[in-house]
């Protein structure tokens, strides 16, 4: 599956919750600008649906509470947009369909340490993997 990666040049997010909110919807718009011109080329890519940005968006609020490293963002042919991170040591990616569902998986040294689906409402579950992750990272 191709995915187009948008790197970001932010270490963490920054202490303004205001401004960190205004550079992710920037680099979101220009995710939303490259997965629709792919489309509009093939048209057997699945469009990202505008859920898909809005859940991301809700994920990212709760992200800023774990004091977590800026992530990169993508978009992939599936019509999922995935937020990820990638130490040397392996990766970390949390894919959004806009279903409410946030899907995440950790490898580490080529190994699955940990996986799951929950709703984006579930804070429990959301809370228990991003203290996990921010222990990691």
């Amino acid at each position: 599956m191709k995915t187009e990666e948008k790197e970001h040049n932010l270490p963490l997010p920054p202490a303004d919750k205001t401004l960190f909110r205004k550079q992710v919807q920037r680099e979101l718009d220009e995710i939303r600008q490259e997965a629709e011109e792919a489309y509009t080329l093939d048209n057997e890519i699945d469009p990202v649906p505008d859920s898909a940005y809005n859940d991301t968006l809700v994920l990212l609020k709760f992200l800023c509470n774990y004091n977590l490293p800026m992530p990169d963002f993508s978009w992939a042919e599936d019509g999922s947009l995935s937020v990820g991170w990638y130490p040397d040591n392996g990766m970390v990616t949390m894919g959004i369909y806009g279903d409410n569902l946030v899907i995440y998986n950790a490898f580490f040294e080529e190994k699955r340490q940990f996986e799951g689906i929950c709703e984006l409402s579930d804070t429990a579950v959301l809370s228990g993997f991003l203290t996990t992750l921010a222990n990691i990272l």
